[in-house]
């Protein structure tokens, strides 16, 4: 690996500073003309384009080790992302659509083999029937780069991501809900090595809720979900969760929600990887003041259902996100967390078998964002993240940047 980065090191040096100096040229450039096109917001139904374009930096782009850094490979690159797109934001009636479609190129100085143009579309109905029915049905599409953190290789690799899904309630009473939902994720490769971790979840939930006059709600989830490997059958599933949730409005400043209980999850070819926890999520949401937010979550769950990229059979960990809004232009936002991800739900782990896997995965960021418009923002934020495994290969840690401007016309 060392050897190829080196040679791949060589061969794309030069061109390396010419790509970053013009990028940096046109992101300058584009911000500059972007205030020829401000306009007065058009109030009632819209549709509104929009373009972006940021730079980027990761120190680590290929999640290498520390062994593999410390052998003088390049492992660090910087790249460009341009977008255009447009958001749609209709009410008819009492129903409510919105969709965001864009495509974007992303272009990377040093390991040009990742240059990429990807694609992204989310859209909602919100629906209502009468005073008692009312929902959600909608697609979220994303077509684009899969993630460092999941396939390290000099090999590009184009995932796609579909969530389709529809739910509804029915308030047969000023004081209780029924609720059912149906979601169905599919995620796809163009590499053939990555064939075997593609993959389908089914999920249906169904649930009831009590519905207090003060807007505190506590109610009950039944969820069921259908793991299917289509060329693994060995890591096919199915997983089933009893599951208790609050939100409760502590003050006018404080809430609280809480989803918990049990799950557990069966693997028709491999049952001895068969788990079941306890699995809770607890979020508070503080508004320290007029200009200030502050979110503590903590969290123990078996599975990852919306991160498709991720399939850890044990996850636990904790994290602090906050807000503050300087000014009316600007405003600061900072993470912090930390995750413990156990493979079959083994947390201390002896020898290097990669099926009793366990991580410390780390992440913090700090951004700040300027809007000299009502159409115009501009970011810019920096990160850290560390993985520390008992698979020594596995450990990484990376720094990185971004600078990036959009503008809605």
């Amino acid at each position: 690996m060392m050897n190829i980065l080196v040679m791949h090191e060589r061969a794309v040096l030069a061109r390396r500073k010419e790509v970053g100096l013009r990028s940096a040229l046109l992101l300058l450039a584009t911000m500059a003309s972007l205030p020829v096109f401000a306009a007065d917001p058009v109030s009632g139904d819209t549709f509104t384009p929009y373009a972006s374009y940021g730079i980027y930096y990761d120190s680590n782009l290929l999640r290498q080790s520390d062994i593999v850094r410390q052998s003088g490979a390049q492992l660090s690159d910087r790249w460009t992302r341009a977008a255009v797109g447009i958001r749609m934001d209709k009410d008819i009636g009492r129903q409510k659509l919105t969709a965001d479609a864009s495509v974007y190129r992303a272009d990377y100085d040093r390991f040009n083999q990742f240059n990429n143009t990807g694609k992204d579309l989310i859209a909602n109905w919100k629906w209502a029937l009468g005073n008692q029915f009312s929902g959600n049905a909608g697609v979220n599409y994303a077509e684009g780069l899969t993630s460092f953190d999941d396939f390290r290789s000099l090999q590009r690799s184009i995932q796609t991501q579909t969530k389709t899904y529809v739910d509804g309630s029915w308030r047969f009473h000023p004081s209780w809900a029924l609720n059912a939902a149906y979601s169905h994720y599919d995620l796809g490769y163009d590499l053939e090595i990555q064939k075997p971790s593609e993959r389908t979840l089914d999920i249906t939930d169904v649930g009831v809720d009590y519905l207090a006059r003060s807007g505190n709600k506590v109610g009950m989830v039944l969820r069921h979900i259908e793991g299917d490997y289509t060329y693994a059958d060995i890591n096919s599933y199915t997983q089933n969760e009893v599951k208790a949730k609050v939100d409760w409005q502590v003050t006018g400043k404080t809430m609280l929600q809480f989803l918990g209980g049990y799950s557990k999850r069966e693997y028709a070819i491999n049952p001895q990887r068969d788990s079941g926890v306890p699995s809770a999520r607890l979020t508070a949401y503080w508004k320290a003041t007029n200009k200030t937010a502050v979110s503590l979550a903590a969290w123990r769950e078996l599975g990852a259902t919306d991160n498709l990229a991720a399939n850890y059979a044990r996850n636990q960990g904790v994290s602090l996100a906050s807000t503050w809004d300087a000014t009316s232009k600007i405003s600061v936002d900072g993470l912090v967390m930390t995750e413990r991800r156990s493979y079959n739900g083994v947390s201390v782990v002896q020898g290097l078998d990669p099926l009793n896997r366990s991580d410390d995965y780390r992440n913090a960021l700090l951004g700040v964002t300027y809007k000299p418009t009502s159409h115009w923002r501009i970011r810019a934020a920096v990160f850290r993240t560390t993985l520390d495994s008992n698979i020594p290969s596995a450990s990484y840690s990376t720094d990185g940047a971004h600078i990036s401007t959009r503008y809605e016309f």
